[in-house]
């Protein structure tokens, strides 16, 4: 005790040198805190991510493939029921199926041109089977979990429910004013593949619709790619207005257990009879898209993180340099009135770990309420930069509107905090920053001997 006491009237009696050596161990504990704030964050949101892009499993055409076997015609197809029997296996989560299916009406889509209103759907209610472009877009899925815009809050039931049975719709607000449209009301579609087939679909329900087509700016505008012409409904209702072909038509996504069963999980699909002309991959676009930010920030800050350490190592050993020179006389007297060196090790010790504790709690609550903004604002600058390089490579990715991800959704994402393994980690920094400022000091002291101390002082 009494050594504690003395070591925190020693911090009094020098302040000024033990409030630069502070000052020195508060800014590197505050951008020690800050890094490693934004490295937790980044490091949770990227599993995420990984687990969420990567374990989503897709069946595409290996056009690369057909191309270099000279394939243009008869195409291998692909069954809704075999990609059922690929979902049987220990590698698969879950699966769920949709289908898009094209379809004109009566009722008039956005974007549709004034002239191409009775294109197919004039006769659509009862006329002559006439089927002139698609101006709607019927979607169905065996999940409503597929339709991740309502998780993503870009779209939201603002009028009635979501669909429960076959022929139950839900269309966008959209949609629904350009038409005069309610919930109740009825809409009949006519399918592209069954022209003799008219579908009456009862509207459920109404959602604002929030997302974005990828059409860039072009004066023609394909009613039928745009987003607020997608009429929603069940996988059955989608698969009776195609008939037959709904089961080459259909697609499906595989859930994996971990990314890392990707190249098992082909493997084993393969050997149950999955072309060699079809692959399954998993949405790596678009999770460098929207990672790829967030890794160059997580860089930032771990490069950030090293170089304060070892600039912030450096000037507190000159520092310890300096104090030594100050204290040596005084070390040489405590030495000589009978201290012992672990005792005199001990004070200076406690001197350091005082100031470092302060310090280290001071880091811990402006870096942990400075991170967030300094985060938002690496990851909106990262962000930006990433799309003016898309942008640039717009001719090889299919134009610069390319299923570029939110922004704000992004940043949103990134919600610093401090938790357990930030505190552990300043907790260690805390007492590598005491070794490094009474290293020089141990030294000394286990070096020289009280009488050559004294001796040295002039």
């Amino acid at each position: 005790m009494y050594i504690l006491k003395n070591a925190t009237k020693n911090i009094k009696r020098n302040k000024g040198r033990n409030l630069l050596v502070g000052t020195v161990l508060v800014i590197i504990a505050i951008t020690c805190v800050i890094s490693l704030v934004i490295n937790s964050a980044t490091s949770s949101i990227l599993t995420d991510y990984k687990n969420q892009f990567g374990s989503e499993i897709n069946v595409e055409l290996d056009y690369s493939k057909l191309y270099e076997d000279g394939m243009t015609t008869d195409v291998p197809e692909v069954t809704i029921d075999q990609l059922k029997k690929y979902a049987d296996s220990d590698y698969v989560k879950d699966h769920y199926f949709y289908l898009e299916a094209p379809a004109v009406s009566k009722i008039k889509a956005l974007n549709q041109q004034e002239d191409a209103a009775l294109q197919g759907s004039g006769n659509a209610e009862g006329g002559a089977p006439d089927i002139g472009p698609p101006n709607l877009k019927v979607i169905g899925s065996s999940s409503y979990e597929l339709f991740e815009e309502f998780k993503k809050g870009e779209r939201k039931i603002i009028a009635g429910k979501i669909f429960e049975k076959d022929n139950d719709i839900v269309i966008s607000e959209d949609l629904a004013q350009q038409n005069r449209l309610k919930v109740g009301d009825a809409i009949t579609v006519r399918s592209m593949a069954d022209v003799n087939k008219d579908v009456s679909l009862t509207i459920t329900g109404i959602f604002k619709d929030l997302t974005t087509d990828n059409m860039g700016d072009y004066a023609f505008k394909d009613p039928y790619m745009t987003r607020k012409n997608e009429i929603l409904t069940t996988y059955e209702t989608a698969t009776g207005l195609v008939g037959k072909e709904a089961s080459t038509m259909s697609r499906i996504k595989y859930f994996l257990n971990s990314p890392d069963d990707l190249d098992a999980f082909t493997t084993e699909a393969q050997g149950k009879g999955l072309s060699e002309y079809y692959s399954l991959t998993n949405n790596e676009y678009l999770y460098k898209q929207i990672a790829g930010p967030v890794e160059s920030v997580q860089k930032i800050s771990t490069v950030f993180l090293l170089v304060v350490l070892s600039l912030g190592g450096i000037i507190l050993i000159l520092l310890n340099l300096i104090a030594l020179r100050e204290r040596k006389y005084e070390i040489g007297v405590l030495r000589a009135i009978g201290m012992k060196k672990f005792q005199v090790i001990k004070s200076l010790l406690y001197e350091s770990i005082l100031v470092t504790m302060v310090a280290v709690t001071i880091g811990l609550g402006v870096g942990s309420l400075t991170a967030q903004p300094i985060s938002d604002q690496l990851l909106a600058d990262q962000i930006e930069q990433r799309q003016e390089q898309m942008e640039n490579m717009g001719g090889n990715l299919g134009g610069s509107n390319a299923a570029m991800p939110n922004t704000d959704e992004i940043i949103n994402s990134l919600n610093v905090q401090l938790d357990a393994s930030v505190i552990v980690g300043m907790l260690l920094i805390g007492g590598l920053l005491v070794i490094i400022s009474s290293a020089m000091s141990l030294v000394y002291i286990t070096k020289y001997e009280p009488i050559k101390i004294l001796s040295e002082r002039n």
